[in-house]
């Protein structure tokens, strides 16, 4: 007997904090580098970005730096994710070729299935197999025939992959809502201080009586600037999001066309179990 596979993910801690630091630490390093070559970007991108935030009032450096945040926190997130789902694909797919290249019996799937802790179909026939361990495939305790038996298995094993892969959603989909929530308000922040800065540029011109140049920049400054960072912030979230929520996606129709297939091998087992008996 031989079944197709699919997977999820279990990313270890100490991964996930070490690259969360790293990137955090690059992004600073960064930041620190393209401020000490502010000349230099500008002869590259053509805009002194760096003179520009310097001009900007108050409010819009605040708007800055809060879309900074979201923008290092959501590129942190995307990395990891990305990494965290790449590496339940990988293990899914390890996990479906060994499983094919043995006998394709259930006993030995599961012991198979604790080496891959990352793959959502190996915990779902783990989880699956211990069911039928702990119940002793439903031979003892039932005084029913062999048909109701095989019912019971059936709606046993079925709520425990109802559970299992819902558990396994969950781990996916997490963090995944700070992508959204990013791409969603980052753009409002930006139009905050876009509209902000216009108004500081036109109280500049209502305030005096002739217009210095010098007098619109940190309006203009900060109209421009929070413009440019929320759809900076947004778009790569915005991207992301979709794909690796289509990436879920499609491990989820996955584990539903396995936990089904695997339901029906149970119920062949189950019944071979109760006429050996």
């Amino acid at each position: 007997m031989r079944w197709k596979f699919t997977t999820t993910g279990r990313f270890r801690s100490k991964l996930r904090i070490v690259l969360l630091s790293s990137l955090f630490l690059v992004s600073l390093s960064t930041l620190a580098l393209a401020q000490a070559e502010s000349s230099s970007l500008k002869g590259l991108i053509g805009v002194d970005v760096f003179k520009m935030i310097r001009d900007a009032d108050l409010l819009g450096k605040t708007c800055l730096v809060i879309l900074a945040i979201f923008s290092i926190m959501s590129w942190m997130v995307i990395v990891y994710k990305f990494l965290h789902i790449r590496q339940a694909l990988v293990q899914t797919d390890a996990f479906v070729e060994i499983c094919n290249q043995g006998s394709g019996k259930l006993e030995e799937a599961f012991r198979h299935a604790s080496t891959y802790p990352d793959s959502p179909l190996a915990q779902i026939l783990r989880e699956g197999y211990l069911e039928l361990e702990i119940e002793n495939w439903y031979r003892e305790g039932y005084g029913e025939s062999i048909e109701m038996r095989i019912e019971l298995a059936k709606v046993g094993v079925d709520r425990i992959f109802e559970r299992t892969i819902a558990g396994e959603i969950n781990h996916l989909e997490s963090k995944l809502i700070f992508l959204a929530t990013t791409s969603n308000v980052c753009p409002f922040i930006g139009l905050f201080g876009t509209v902000w800065g216009i108004m500081g540029t036109f109280q500049s011109l209502t305030d005096t009586q002739s217009v210095v140049l010098s007098s619109l920049a940190p309006g203009l400054s900060t109209a421009l600037l929070t413009t440019v960072g929320g759809l900076f912030c947004a778009i790569p979230a915005s991207v992301m999001y979709n794909f690796l929520t289509n990436q879920v996606r499609v491990l989820v129709s996955r584990m539903d066309a396995f936990a089904l297939e695997l339901s029906n091998v149970i119920q062949k087992e189950v019944m071979k179990q109760s006429v050996m008996v």
